[in-house]
């Protein structure tokens, strides 16, 4: 841990909160000092959101931590449950209370609340928000499945259209809920129905009948691939591994759902006939001074900098001079990506890293997060 200016991710339990806040009926209790409800604006001053989020802080204070401080916690998750009656609750430890170790989930299961309890043990010294958010849709999710586990699943019945789960999206994401609803669209274009999209506007039941699909469609692996592997292990549900974003990758994905859900595109018009895009037209209109063989460098979360590379080099012409993230869990898909540029993926969270690598290789554009505008600016 170290003092920056810039932080690409914060902590693991506002990974937490994000899936708290994407759900119905589900409370967080957090284990807090003051100070650490500042994670409450990252909702209601940056997403807008015209309610608080659903989270309980304990906000001890420093003279609290000559008493017990545990028995704090339990009045607090108490009181959480009285006040909001969750269907589900969550409850864990910010980075400043995992110091004390208080043992939340220990103390909350104590409780014997009427309600699933999931217990989030996010060690905030070594992981970051990402992490957070996908442990928790994991340990969420096997916390109210209580379908026994099959090997293999039965044949779908011939009068019932294809179904399955959208997972991944969630609040604070990058247009999430414009891509909900287009890749919705597209799956009920194609004759898929979707059973369940979660985490974003689900609820305890709602994860409960996942296992009721024929697969699932993963929209962002950073938050719902390990869910996705459970999953598949547990139900023997496949899932999707190409993220739409671009019009290659789109092409891609409605032919792996073709193949998963057991549709023949050809009597349909073949995958063209549900890829519409004006990008095609687009970069063949525009005068190839200003883009073909222009030199860009791509920096973000690993499934926006792996599919924006791929639509800057194939789509829009432009030569991949440099790619990275700050996402380390998905350090080898950004590699593998990497290496089809013939360029070496930069995998880091330190913001002077990516500067001084901006700086070497000299792009004329960069594609990133705020951090790299910046950057780009100042050099």
């Amino acid at each position: 841990m170290k003092l920056s200016v810039w932080t690409y991710e914060g902590p693991p339990h506002v990974g937490a909160m994000r899936i708290a806040c994407s759900m119905h009926g589900v409370h967080y209790v957090l284990h807090a000092p003051q100070g650490d409800t500042y994670a409450d604006l990252l909702f209601t001053m940056i997403e807008r959101r015209n309610t608080r989020p659903p989270v309980t802080y304990t906000t001890f204070q420093a003279r609290d931590l000559g008493s017990d401080t545990a028995d704090l916690f339990k009045r607090a998750a108490s009181d959480a449950y009285e006040r909001f009656r969750p269907d589900v609750m969550l409850v864990g430890s910010s980075c400043t209370a995992e110091l004390i170790q208080d043992d939340p989930g220990g103390l909350a299961k104590a409780l014997n609340l009427p309600v699933p309890v999931v217990a989030l043990e996010l060690p905030a010294y070594q992981r970051k928000e990402n992490w957070g958010a996908s442990e928790t849709l994991y340990h969420t999710v096997r916390a109210v499945s209580v379908a026994p586990a099959i090997a293999t699943r039965e044949p779908r019945a011939a009068d019932r259209r294809p179904r399955c789960n959208m997972l991944g999206a969630t609040s604070l994401g990058f247009r999430t809920r414009d891509d909900v609803t287009e890749i919705q669209r597209l799956l009920t274009s194609m004759g898929v129905d979707v059973h369940v999209a979660a985490p974003l506007g689900a609820n305890g039941a709602d994860l409960a009948r996942l296992h009721e699909a024929d697969f699932n469609v993963l929209l962002y692996p950073e938050i719902a691939r390990t869910t996705c592997e459970w999953l598949k292990r547990t139900y023997a549900q496949p899932y999707t591994r190409t993220v739409p974003i671009g019009v290659g990758a789109t092409r891609d994905f409605v032919q792996e759902v073709a193949d998963l859900a057991g549709i023949d595109l050809a009597p349909l018009g073949g995958v063209d006939a549900f890829v519409s895009s004006n990008l095609p037209w687009y970069s063949r209109s525009v005068d190839s001074t200003y883009l073909t063989g222009k030199r860009v460098f791509v920096f973000g979360d690993a499934t926006h900098a792996i599919a924006a590379a791929r639509i800057a080099r194939d789509e829009l012409g432009f030569t991949v001079v440099g790619l990275g993230s700050y996402s380390r869990e998905q350090a080898r898909d950004v590699r593998e990506a990497a290496a089809i540029y013939g360029v070496e993926a930069l995998i880091s969270d330190d913001y002077l890293e990516v500067e001084a690598h901006v700086a070497k290789l000299a792009p004329e554009l960069v594609l990133g997060t705020q951090m790299e505008r910046h950057i780009a600016k100042r050099l």
